[in-house]
């Protein structure tokens, strides 16, 4: 009999220390998880500064350390080329059928397709599409800031991006389905009535460029090596990366969300 309260009374001081150290790891994930600073320390300038052709506000904003680059465009080449090569997107320039006051734009075809035959005339595949924002900041004088640290402030360059998930563009349903489980109204966003592009698309492609997933699940290239589409995460080999994610739809941030990529020397 006291053996077997021994042994109980060792089970139960595992489950109790099982369950502290589930409790702090999902106390961790969650901090983790969570912006550990305000969107206003970024000090985003406002939609009005950018062509009034621009639809929606730039979801997705870089900020370089400035010890990285030698001036504005030193930097905008920086993480458009580092974007290019790790997400091995397409780059298009002028003129634009639908430049939404871009300065250039980059893509990638034909991911994730949806093949259903109850809904064969709507099936399709997708694709993450990108526009540049920066010639109207540093006109305005407005592409470089400061931002505090740990070790005080440091001046950044920092520039915008629009970016979202949608029906390729060749597909005659372009851009919008809303049943595709994929990228339609469905699943954590079915309950959200408003724009389809500003409440699904844009969340959707600031996703894949901040994890290389879709809804949780990783993308891959449809392709024979069916490599994983990569995304900012992959920048931490070669710099000092922090990512945020914020709730949008205030004032004239229409879109979801708002994703913030901040990049330094490792």
């Amino acid at each position: 009999m006291l053996i077997i309260n021994s042994m109980s009374k060792r089970s139960l001081v595992r489950a109790v220390i099982l369950s502290a150290c589930c409790s702090i790891l999902t106390l961790a994930m969650v901090k983790a998880q969570s912006p550990s600073r305000p969107i206003d320390d970024f000090q985003l300038p406002p939609k009005s500064v950018f062509d009034k052709s621009m639809p929606r506000y730039p979801n997705l904003w870089f900020y370089i350390d400035a010890r990285l680059a030698e001036n504005y465009q030193t930097s905008v080449k920086l993480i458009t080329e580092n974007l290019r090569t790790t997400m091995r997107l397409r780059e298009a320039y002028g003129p634009f059928s639908n430049p939404e006051g871009c300065d250039f734009e980059a893509l990638i075809e034909h991911l994730q397709p949806w093949e259903v035959r109850e809904h064969r005339a709507l099936q399709h595949s997708h694709a993450f599409h990108m526009r540049y924002y920066y010639s109207a900041l540093e006109r305005q004088k407005l592409e470089r800031v400061k931002l505090a640290g740990p070790s005080g402030e440091r001046e950044y360059y920092r520039f915008g991006a629009s970016v979202h998930y949608e029906v390729e563009h060749t597909n005659p349903n372009h851009a919008d389905v809303e049943i595709c489980p994929i990228c339609g109204r469905t699943g954590e966003y079915a309950d959200l009535k408003g724009n389809l592009v500003e409440l699904v698309h844009d969340p959707l492609g600031l996703e894949l460029v901040l994890t290389g997933k879709i809804r949780g699940e990783m993308v891959r290239f449809e392709d024979w090596e069916q490599r994983e589409v990569s995304s900012v995460e992959e920048w931490k080999k070669k710099f000092a990366v922090q990512k945020f994610s914020y709730p949008a739809q205030t004032g004239d941030r229409n879109t979801l969300r708002v994703g913030v990529v901040v990049i330094g020397p490792k």
